[in-house]
């Protein structure tokens, strides 16, 4: 299974299409009007570590907004309820890179949200353990230190 941040966004949007369907999802701002509401899936500072045996450790944050008509009555009421939803949804999204295998679970990691501007933003990070491609170096040459003793 390849695991990459476009494959990544994909599953998470196929997550939130689950428990909201037909709200659109963008993985980036839309230059022309998207509708109300929906929803868009930002990358947040995320790193690499290296791990033992050609591994790595990928820390992924994502930012998922979603934006509804402003100034409408209960606006934060229903800001509440989707917070509520997405808690729920997203403890595990099932990534998924368009191969034939299973979805694989990926637990996701120090969640939260706040309400900024009249938009709810969910942060969550994903820690994922993956192999890196290790190309064989074969031995060209031999060095030989051969001493006799006297």
């Amino acid at each position: 299974m390849i695991y990459s941040i476009p494959y990544l966004i994909q599953s998470v949007a196929a997550q939130l299409a689950t428990a909201f369907p037909g709200v659109p999802v963008h993985d980036s701002p839309t230059q022309q009007r998207s509708g109300y509401p929906c929803f868009y899936i930002f990358l947040r500072p995320s790193d690499i570590r290296d791990q033992l045996s050609a591994r790595d450790m990928r820390n992924i944050a994502l930012d998922i907004v979603y934006v509804q008509e402003r100034n409408t009555p209960d606006a934060n009421a229903a800001l509440y309820s989707v917070a509520e939803t997405l808690d729920e949804l997203l403890d595990v999204v099932p990534y998924s890179d368009g191969s034939s295998e299973d979805p694989a679970p990926l637990h996701t990691h120090e969640r939260d949200y706040s309400i900024e501007d009249q938009e709810l933003h969910y942060r969550l990070r994903i820690s994922q353990r993956v192999s890196r491609p290790v190309t064989a170096t074969p031995m060209q040459t031999e060095e030989t230190d051969v001493q006799i003793k006297d």
